[in-house]
């Protein structure tokens, strides 16, 4: 028995267990960069966790994983994260760090909406307009923790909707010749819904938004569906805009499963977190002198601040934070704050306690489903 890596690309390994020269059982780590605020990590994505049925219940599956966590934290990668069954990956450090949000209009009560620009099907080849989708979707997103940096010599359009089983239709919204927004549908879905992966409009114009809500509306009644329902961040600028047609939003998150994620290396994501961290402090305005040290299960970082300046080091430090690696992962990414954490989940000096609201504020990371591997 042994376990190897193969090279599958210059950003795909396949983390593989061999039995008598046979692999059994396997996943795959895709390099991602990942947003936590306006900065990005680099992000181990784990998928494709497989084992042969005449191989299961051995353990193989597991040995994997933490292979595959060992190869990661030997290259420094700052975070790792997959989207998983429930009940299992927590077994091994991961912590769920985003939540699931479906906003769902009636087809009759989207009829008003009006069109102001032209519709056009996303030619994947035309790299232009390529390049103008990456920028509306990096620019809609710049800010939002866990979506992943759109980066042209890799993003070549829509290679998924909701699922893997068929390519979704993809938009553009056209105000003459300018691509100003986009959106991506799987009309092969069963039942009486439209369902929209994803949306993106320059600078969330409402008028480019309304142009897109009323070809789907069309679609919708071609269709004879009931309703449309778009998969988006709850706090997405679109809910705001369609509030006048009325809608049912709907949140799940999850205790053990879906979006899971955990910290390979604490220096390495620290390194890469610090001109986020500026900018927040910056943000807050808040006057700082201070050191306090992150003490996890993992290992222990401080943050030396003053003023709008933090260094990252791994000396004593005058405050302390103690917490499991899994609560300072939903913490970093914004799935939960300092205040929420306190009651059950980490031990604080009291004085700290402003900085870390002031460095972790509380948002809604989002992976999109185009980008979920």
């Amino acid at each position: 028995m042994r376990l190897e890596v193969v090279h599958e690309s210059a950003y795909v390994h396949k983390v593989r267990l061999i039995v008598n020269e046979e692999p059994v059982s396997w996943l795959t780590i895709v390099d991602f960069p990942m947003r936590i605020g306006s900065s990005a990590v680099l992000m181990g994505g784990i998928a494709g966790v497989y084992t042969k049925k005449e191989h299961r219940m051995k353990g193989y599956a597991s040995k994997v994983l933490r292979h595959a966590i060992k190869w990661m934290s030997e290259r420094r990668y700052p975070l790792s994260a997959l989207f998983g069954i429930p009940n299992f990956y927590h077994k091994f450090g991961y912590a769920v760090f985003m939540g699931e949000h479906t906003l769902s209009i009636m087809v009759r009560d989207l009829e008003g909406a009006r069109m102001h620009y032209a519709i056009e099907r996303l030619d994947e080849a035309d790299q232009k307009t390529l390049r103008s989708v990456i920028d509306i979707y990096n620019e809609n997103n710049r800010e939002r923790s866990g979506t992943i940096v759109r980066d042209p010599s890799r993003w070549k359009g829509f290679p998924k909707g909701l699922r893997w089983d068929h390519k979704p239709l993809a938009y553009t919204v056209l105000r003459d010749d300018e691509v100003v927004g986009y959106f991506a549908y799987d009309p092969w879905q069963f039942g009486e819904t439209l369902n929209v992966a994803e949306i993106g409009a320059r600078e969330h114009d409402y008028k480019v938004y309304e142009t897109m809500s009323a070809y789907l509306a069309r679609e919708g009644v071609k269709g004879r569906y009931a309703s449309i329902t778009f998969y988006l961040p709850c706090d997405h600028p679109f809910t705001r805009f369609t509030m006048r047609y009325g809608y049912v939003m709907k949140s799940h998150y999850p205790r053990r499963a879906h979006g899971m994620a955990r910290i390979i290396d604490l220096r390495a994501l620290f390194e890469g977190l610090r001109p986020e961290l500026e900018r927040r402090l910056m943000r807050a305005r808040g006057e700082y002198d201070m050191s306090v040290a992150l003490e996890t299960d993992i290992g222990s970082i401080t943050l030396k601040v003053r003023g709008c300046s933090v260094e990252v080091s791994e000396e004593e430090a005058n405050y302390k934070l103690k917490m499991r690696q899994e609560a300072l992962t939903q913490l970093i990414l914004g799935y939960r704050d300092i205040g929420d954490l306190l009651y059950d989940e980490v031990k604080a000096d009291t004085e700290a306690l402003p900085l870390m609201d002031a460095l972790f504020p509380r948002g809604v990371p989002y992976v999109w489903q185009p980008d979920r591997w």
